[in-house]
């Protein structure tokens, strides 16, 4: 059933339009949907369909921060999924890879594959995927003190987002720039731009109530506050980011607003609240990005009970230190060894597919190129004749008075003959000659970018060949014809004139003595008689 089912046809489709119609709204039934979608591609020859379920997997495993496993199904996908057409998959994959990469603290993978989505997005016109990787690759600057940088993508994202036509999609991407945007400026010291941009957050929370009770918003507020010395906003928005944190459930997606608070808070002397928000902290389970998160908490309980010289203390978030910094340890390895059997199942179905490829594209008993194979051939190489303008030449060839050697000598003898005239023909080919067996005796020869002269040259090897080939096996001396056109392609040809005309000319050797060749330019120059048989 997977071979016959194409990407583009009805089945595929409709699970790209449900996947797409749940995501971000239903995880649950988005997984089930890419689970069944991954089942139906395993049983499928098609590489596209194979890369996107993949990426489709992938995606819905990073929705519930099953990292490794993203990590795994993304990983898989990219290398086919970023040669098809399906540019916002593309995209997007890049974009979850970037995350993946980004929780592991593999930041350089997670800067490339951040920079490929942004680069998919904008060569193709995708608005609101290049926004959300400009927003999360200015993040990844903004954490590792790459300001400027950091600034030249935020500034990118919001050129997206005004021509992001869905507007609750676009202002929930302006909400979060500007939180971050106002807070990167005030960390630069640009307090009259993180001003500016301030006004503009508080326009979009105007215009969208439901805003102000989001965790960023309120740290935004509090740290802008803060500097501009308001101390009564201050307090006010301190609070609600207490509040805030404590109804709080998403500590991934919130991760760099966390720590951030955290930091205030510990600058703030605010030891007592410090230990109940450590304690929240810890309920959560120590995985993936969060083991970074406990890392770090470790750090500010070390220095904040060496401020209160709680020795015993310090010695116990030392240990938890040491703890946590052994499961990122052993996560490092557990994600080395997914993304080394995935290199390994990927190689082997390279390997598997160029076998099934070669199988297919490959003449059984002459073991070169056959007919399928050179129609292809032809086809790409005419394009790029006609692209440069060089010459492309054809040369029709058959073995002559071969149905005599079958009547003579049996077809097992006509078979031999045939294997030991591919094993020869292998020895001709180079980056400018390719050779097929088209059908029975008759073989093709391509030549690209080579002069009359040259070609007339090989097919005196061949001939030479032909006449070695018969003696080796007590055949006697052995002849062939050959037809061969040789010109620059004209825009109004198609490749199979090319074929035809060679046809035309292998036939006027055979009808004038056989054992022999000739070339022409055009089909007409065979009623010419300057036409010679060489």
């Amino acid at each position: 059933m997977g071979d016959s089912i194409s990407i583009n046809g009805p089945i595929i489709t409709e699970y790209f339009t449900r996947l797409e119609h749940v995501r971000k709204h239903d995880n649950q039934e988005y997984m089930r949907l890419a689970k069944e979608l991954f089942e139906i591609s395993k049983d499928s020859s098609n590489p596209d369909l194979k890369s996107c379920a993949n990426a489709y997997l992938g995606d819905a495993y990073c929705m519930y921060d099953n990292y490794f496993k993203a990590l795994y199904y993304l990983s898989s996908s990219i290398n086919d999924l970023s040669k098809t057409d399906e540019f916002k998959l593309t995209a997007r994959a890049y974009n979850e890879l970037g995350i993946t990469y980004r929780t592991q603290g593999q930041y350089v993978y997670a800067l490339e594959n951040y920079l490929n989505a942004v680069n998919t997005a904008r060569e193709h016109g995708l608005f609101l995927q290049e926004a959300i990787s400009c927003s999360n690759l200015a993040s990844l600057c903004q954490d590792m003190d790459a300001y400027t940088d950091s600034a030249t993508y935020h500034q990118r994202c919001l050129e997206c987002c005004e021509n992001i036509e869905n507007e609750g999609f676009r202002d929930d991407l302006l909400q979060c720039e500007y939180c971050m945007i106002t807070m990167l400026n005030i960390v630069m010291g640009e307090y009259e731009k993180a001003s500016e941009t301030f006004s503009k957050l508080k326009a979009i929370i105007d215009k969208n109530p439901s805003y102000a009770d989001r965790f960023d918003v309120n740290i935004c507020y509090w740290f802008y506050y803060s500097v501009m010395g308001e101390k009564t906003l201050m307090d006010k928005y301190k609070k609600l980011c207490i509040e805030s944190f404590y109804a709080c459930d998403e500590f991934v997606t919130y991760y760099s607003e966390i720590v951030d608070f955290v930091k205030k808070m510990f600058q703030d002397k605010e030891y007592e609240e410090l230990e109940k928000i450590f304690a929240r902290i810890d309920e959560n389970k120590v995985d993936g990005e969060l083991i970074n998160l406990h890392m770090i908490m470790s750090q500010y309980k070390i220095y904040m009970y060496k401020e209160l010289n709680d020795v015993e203390k310090v010695m116990k978030a030392g240990y938890d230190y040491f703890v946590y910094d052994s499961m990122k340890k052993e996560d490092t390895k557990k994600s080395f060894m997914t993304a080394l059997t995935l290199k390994v199942e990927l190689a082997e179905e390279r390997t598997t597919n160029l076998f099934l490829t070669e199988a297919a594209e490959t003449d059984a008993l002459t073991g070169l190129a056959n007919r399928a194979k050179l129609n292809s051939v032809i086809d790409e190489l005419f394009v790029m004749a006609d692209k440069e303008k060089k010459n492309l030449g054809v040369e029709m060839m058959d073995v002559d008075y071969f149905k005599k050697i079958n009547d003579n000598y049996g077809h097992a003898k006509g078979d031999e003959l045939l294997m030991a005239i591919g094993k020869s023909f292998k020895e001709l080919v180079n980056e400018k000659i390719f050779v097929a067996r088209y059908g029975g005796d008759e073989f093709v020869v391509y030549y690209y970018d080579m002069t009359d002269e040259e070609i007339m040259k090989y097919a005196g090897k061949i001939r030479e060949k032909i006449k070695k080939i018969g003696i080796n096996l007590r055949l006697g001396e052995l002849s062939v014809s050959q037809g061969i056109v040789n010109r620059i392609p004209d825009p109004l040809n198609r490749a199979w004139d090319y074929l035809n005309s060679a046809d035309y000319a292998l036939y006027y050797v055979k009808n004038h003595g056989k054992a022999g060749a000739t070339i022409i330019h055009k089909r007409t120059d065979l009623d010419s008689k300057d036409c010679k048989i060489a």
